[in-house]
């Protein structure tokens, strides 16, 4: 299937869902992540707020670990600023935060990465924009935090078609399965996770 197409599937599926499934499911995917070594482990997380049926992470946040969100630059780079409770809603209708205190790259150590899909390799289908993809680059960055993907069942497929730009995904987290990509970080023991 093209991207394209699973892109429009997973996104048509994901709008039938109601409100309470979105919920059990998301809370039920949180709980997994809780249990594992790379949340535990990890002080400072970057997150999202969840719109159209994503997996909604809010669950995740407490005070013993600082919360960050993304807020789109121009150039097509995500930067991280912590919450304050307050979010707008900026481009493509996605809420980002209007507090001032920024969390680097580099002192991330875990991102949790919204999706539309993923496959059983850590390959990551986003909206498009490329906006993960570009500020997670290996190349451009000393550090790269773990990246961990929260999805529905149904938008974990076997094996898609991915581009020499994408980023791939350390962990992929659903409501019945946990799957550790082994591509994403060739040079870290899969032992760490």
């Amino acid at each position: 299937m093209e991207r394209r197409d699973l892109r429009h599937k997973m996104l048509e599926k994901r709008k039938t869902l109601k409100p309470e499934t979105v919920e059990m499911a998301s809370l039920k995917v949180c709980a997994i992540l809780k249990d594992l070594n790379c949340f535990k482990e990890a002080r400072k997380i970057a997150s999202y707020v969840a719109i159209n049926g994503e997996i909604d992470p809010k669950s995740l946040e407490s005070v013993e670990k600082v919360f960050s969100f993304p807020l789109m630059q121009e150039s097509g780079n995500l930067k991280f600023f912590r919450s304050n409770g307050n979010f707008t809603i900026g481009a493509f209708g996605v809420p980002e935060p209007t507090s001032e205190i920024e969390d680097e790259l580099e002192t991330l150590d875990l991102v949790i990465v919204p999706l539309v899909a993923a496959d059983h390799d850590g390959n990551r289908l986003g909206h498009g924009a490329g906006y993960y993809d570009k500020t997670f680059d290996s190349a451009k960055l000393l550090k790269r935090p773990k990246l961990v993907g929260l999805a529905h069942s149904f938008q974990v497929v076997k094996k898609f078609q991915s581009k020499e730009w994408d980023v791939p995904l350390d962990v992929v987290v659903t409501d019945k399965e946990v799957f550790f990509a082994e591509i994403a970080h060739a040079r870290v023991s899969m032992g760490e996770y």
